[in-house]
């Protein structure tokens, strides 16, 4: 598994500091309020994407070769194109009903529709290497998102639509990760475009329905609760803090979450691996990646506190001292996130989906409260708000981790006295 994970996490770094060396150029480039609005739209696309093809996606790892799964993939891609087109004529109905809502966020309506087809799309295609167990295509194919996004961003910047460029250029660094994939994988792109009769696409989504009836509603939860603190700062203060937030988002919360979710996907892989054939190694493997993970990030962590605020100061300019001081707190966000995301399937590959969905409902709650409340008392300070999400994220992922390890004791111990191996 170690190797496996290093060669998608080498993909992953990379991507990563390609993204946050081009960085202290975008935030010369682009003001606090761009990198904000740039942040809602991101916290907004999260949320949506989920709706694209209502996690059927994820179905594709277990799915049989063959017929069965080439409908599963055309099924997939059509909800993408679909979803979208419904995304499209809503925001067009939305405009009408309440023209200019909140005017600077108005720009980036129309461009969620199409945002949510790319994302979609790419999303559906990066279950397709993992599934192969071609983590060399994974990591080439974030490599080239990035690459994407950074030229995009470079480029748009000198274009009028300034104040949205960081949005148009996400839009074409997943559409390069999509393409990577395709060109790869010889004639993909003709099985997603061939025929699917009503009665297959019927069966199709009848016989994979549990990840529509659960392991859909508990990601979209997820996504939810990871746009709340965006929104937050946005209304707890105004556009210009909220780019502050934005800055650690992009500097630090999404370089570890990528990282995360690349190790997430090996690890899946060999989890879902194992649970088919040694029942009895799961817990021993749960335990072993957790405290490999522990390790790998306590040094960075501890470093990142004492440096950040005031390397971020000198990276990016003095305009995002603030995002200094918010960053030096949201590390132990960063290091959470970092531990439990990478092993945030586990419930989902033993077939816990109704505890996974539990989860991710009482974290939901729990963090529109922590929000909500701060707003209740009027917080003034954002970098008090970010004390309490820093509080709130790692009581909620602690949890997650001992539910995910009892889930796996209990079937390894089952296992165990049944003598199975398989």
């Amino acid at each position: 598994m170690l190797g496996s994970i290093l060669t998608v996490l080498s993909g992953s770094v990379i991507a990563q500091i390609i993204a946050v060396a081009v960085l202290p150029i975008l935030t010369r480039l682009y003001d606090a309020e761009a990198f904000g609005r740039y942040q809602i739209y991101a916290s907004m696309l999260n949320v949506a994407v989920m709706f694209v093809a209502f996690r059927y996606e994820v179905a594709l790892l277990g799915a049989r070769p063959g017929r069965v799964f080439e409908n599963l993939l055309k099924l997939t891609f059509r909800l993408c194109v679909l979803t979208s087109v419904g995304a499209f004529l809503v925001a067009g109905a939305a405009d009408l009903l309440m023209p200019n809502p909140i005017p600077s966020l108005h720009n980036i309506l129309f461009f969620l529709p199409l945002a949510m087809a790319v994302a979609g799309i790419y999303q559906m295609l990066t279950f397709l290497p993992i599934r192969d167990r071609n983590y060399g295509l994974s990591a080439r194919s974030k490599i080239l998102q990035s690459v994407g996004f950074s030229f995009g961003a470079l480029g748009f910047a000198f274009l009028p639509f300034i104040g949205v460029g960081l949005v148009v250029a996400d839009v074409f660094g997943r559409f390069f990760g999509a393409v990577s994939i395709l060109l790869e994988s010889g004639n993909l792109w003709r099985i997603l475009v061939s025929r699917l009769s009503f009665s297959e696409m019927r069966f199709t989504a009848i016989r994979f329905q549990k990840y529509g009836l659960l392991t859909f509603p508990g990601t979209l939860l997820s996504s939810l609760s990871g746009a709340v603190p965006s929104f937050a700062f946005l209304a707890l203060f105004n556009l210009e803090v909220a780019g502050q937030y934005a800055l650690l988002e992009r500097f630090l919360l999404m370089p570890v979450g990528v990282i995360a979710a690349a190790v997430s996907q090996v690890f899946t892989g060999e989890f879902s691996t194992l649970y088919r054939t040694d029942k009895r190694g799961l817990n021993g493997a749960f335990r072993r990646s957790l405290l490999q993970l522990v390790a790998i990030g306590l040094l960075p962590t501890v470093l990142g506190m004492i440096l950040s605020p005031s390397l971020v100061p000198l990276l990016f300019g003095s305009d995002w001292a603030m995002a200094g001081r918010l960053c030096a707190i949201g590390l132990p966000i960063a290091y959470v996130r970092f531990v439990a995301t990478a092993l945030t399937m586990a419930l989902v590959v033993v077939d816990r989906q109704s505890l996974q969905f539990a989860w991710e409902v009482g974290r939901f709650l729990f963090t529109l409260c922590v929000f909500g409340g701060l707003g209740w008392v009027g917080a003034q300070n954002p970098s008090t708000v970010m004390v309490w999400y820093a509080l709130a994220t790692a009581l909620t992922y602690a949890i997650h981790l001992v539910l995910a390890d009892r889930a796996t004791k209990m079937i390894s111990l089952q296992a165990a006295e049944n003598g199975e191996k398989i």
